[in-house]
């Protein structure tokens, strides 16, 4: 008799995708992601963290009651399995999962094996069986650190903000992009714009019109030209002929972009369909699933959540396979080495399809969901695109003088398409000048136009900008990407909100911006962001301790709350909420002082105040 085993993974629409490729002594099971987390309670801000001992954190199953009852049916399979094994999904907070997993299903250490796969396909999962594992301690005390970090900062600086102007949550990430947003919406408002001029030379050939700009002369070139009389005085100056005085030929070489990294997947979408970065998340997530493709479920990309450009050896051959025998061999050409953000933890690959067989035009049989078809049609063609040869380009650049002045327009034309035959970045085509022009050949000028234009700041963030400015700073990974930017945009909490695409902060957000920076410039800022998620790194590759870590972020931030004088030892005592276990402050009411929760409004426990 074949032994029973349990296979549990974290989402329940995987299931019907792993499931027709194991035995029949196999059941496979969901754990609905996050099982536990770190209960409230205890006297440091209510937390359930102890800094005093050790950090320790009171890790317990959710107290939500279909969680509750699904553990319970957890344990009910664990113990009818003869071996359990945990698949999370292959990253820290998976990892994080399978921990949890085996501590509260109560898995013993012989009974279990960890595995993980980067594509949900019959090959990979049975590999992935085939190289189990036991859980990575190292990743599982990153990802607990990173959860106590938070909890800790949010916890401690949420009651001080909603103390103090009535904020309702702060976070590590969270603040740090609410920071850069607000920073930038301060450099469009106070940005004095300046006027400019620009002067424009319009001519003929058989009956079409042209343009070109004015770029100075021989011996000065010039950009903007900022007084009008000059602008004017350049205009009664230049004088018939207008001749062709030079002819320039080149071509441009434009190589295909990396292959997606969770970021520049964000960016892309975000911009190509106008999407949300987080709808194109759940869109991912559904496509690396699984989907129904006619009478089967299959998953159709690789994992959603990396910051590696480079696919995994094994596809290559069978990409460049595809590129020669789909489009030839004159349009094959290796995929170059992409440059690396400097904090890539290159943990999985590059996001790709699955299988290059199963083209968008195939799945249009079968998928109605058209913006999910949309979002795979990109993955596939961007994934084919980066083994192709680079378009080239032939530019021409026109100069035209009168006298001492020159001018000057370009014609482009596409002599080969290269990668561009599969895929283009945006919408847009060079304007082709088809008419000719010869050296010494003199224009037939309409008129000279003088445009003028003012200087402008840079745009506020669009979700896509934001999004790789946040990889830019290095705030967060790029599996948060996606939390932070619907937390700053949640209505609940009022901070920012998306006017024509842009993301505007509102009073509260730079309100909540401005108090954490100049109370807490040491905790909220670009630098110690970044440098938090080194630690973390280097926790999660075995190169520092966890322990360290904290004690370091704990006497900073405890630091940073005594310098910011926000709680005083008048306002906080050391009385516990008798409801929520928060730490109580001292208010004064109609009838005096009491002893108030420091958690008000969300709780609303008092005591009395014996003085």
């Amino acid at each position: 008799m074949s032994e029973r085993i349990l296979l549990i993974i974290e989402s329940p629409n995987k299931v019907k995708t792993i499931k027709p490729f194991l035995p029949s002594n196999y059941v496979v099971m969901a754990s609905f992601g996050h099982i536990s987390q770190i209960k409230d309670g205890g006297n440091y801000w209510n937390t359930g963290i102890d800094p005093k001992n050790n950090f320790k954190a009171n890790f317990a199953v959710s107290s939500d009651k279909d969680t509750q009852e699904h553990v319970k049916s957890l344990k009910e399979q664990v113990k009818l399995a003869d071996r359990v094994i945990l698949a999370s999904d292959p990253d820290r907070e998976g990892e994080a999962i399978a921990w949890s997993l085996k501590k509260f299903l109560s898995i013993p250490d012989k009974k279990y094996e960890r595995v993980t796969f980067h594509e949900i396909t019959k090959n990979a999962v049975l590999k992935a069986l085939e190289h189990p594992r036991k859980i990575d301690d190292d990743l599982v005390s990153s990802a607990h650190t990173r959860a106590i970090e938070d909890k800790i900062i949010g916890y401690s600086l949420s009651s001080i903000a909603r103390k103090k102007i009535q904020a309702r949550s702060v976070g590590r990430c969270q603040s740090a992009g609410l920071k850069l947003i607000c920073d930038r919406d301060a450099e469009v408002r106070n940005f004095i714009s300046q006027k400019y001029y620009e002067l424009w030379l319009h001519f003929t050939k058989n009956n079409t019109e042209f343009k070109a700009k004015y770029i100075g002369t021989k011996d000065q070139k010039i950009d903007k030209i900022f007084v009008p009389q000059d602008a004017q005085n350049i205009v009664d100056s230049c004088e018939p002929p207008f001749v062709i005085s030079n002819v320039e030929h080149k071509d441009k070489k434009e190589y295909p972009k990396a292959p997606f990294t969770t970021s520049t997947f964000q960016q892309e979408v975000s911009s190509k369909l106008g999407i949300s970065v987080k709808k194109s998340m759940e869109i991912a997530q559904r496509l690396f699933e699984g989907i129904d493709v006619g009478n089967k479920h299959i998953a159709l990309i690789t994992y959603i959540r990396t910051d590696s450009p480079e696919f995994a050896p094994e596809f290559l051959p069978l990409l460049e396979a595809y590129v020669k025998n789909t489009y030839g061999n004159d349009y094959y050409a290796p995929i170059r080495e992409a440059k690396k953000q400097e904090n890539a933890q290159d943990g999985h690959e590059a996001i790709r399809c699955v299988d290059l067989d199963m083209t968008p035009d195939l799945l249009s049989k079968y998928i109605t969901d058209k913006t999910l078809l949309k979002v795979y049609d990109i993955i596939y063609k961007r994934t084919v695109a980066t083994m192709m040869k680079p378009s080239i380009t032939s530019e021409t650049i026109y100069t035209i003088s009168s006298g001492k002045h020159l001018f000057e327009f370009t014609s482009r034309e596409e002599r080969f398409d290269g990668f561009k035959k599969v895929y283009r970045y945006d919408d847009e085509k060079d304007e082709v000048i088809k008419e000719t022009f010869k050296k010494d050949e003199q224009l037939k000028v309409k008129e000279l136009e003088i445009v003028e234009k003012e200087t402008k700041p840079r745009p506020r963030f669009k979700e896509s900008t934001f999004i790789k400015e946040l990889e830019a700073s290095g705030i967060g990974r790029p599996s948060t990407f996606s939390t932070i930017l619907s937390t700053l945009l949640d209505p609940s909490r009022g901070y920012c909100r998306v006017e024509d695409e842009f993301i505007i902060p509102t009073e509260k957000g730079i309100e909540l911006s401005k108090f954490l920076d100049d109370k807490f410039p040491s905790i909220i800022n670009l630098d110690y962001t970044r440098e938090m998620e080194k630690d973390l790194d280097e926790i999660a590759t075995g190169k520092r301790e966890s322990l360290n870590v904290l004690q370091e972020f704990y006497d900073k931030l405890e630091k940073a709350i005594k310098d910011a004088k926000v709680v005083s030892s008048t306002e906080l005592s050391n009385e516990v909420c008798p409801e929520c276990g928060a730490p109580m402050v001292i208010r004064s009411g109609q009838y005096g002082r009491f002893l108030g929760c420091s958690k008000f409004p969300k709780c609303k426990g008092i005591k009395k105040l014996t003085e």
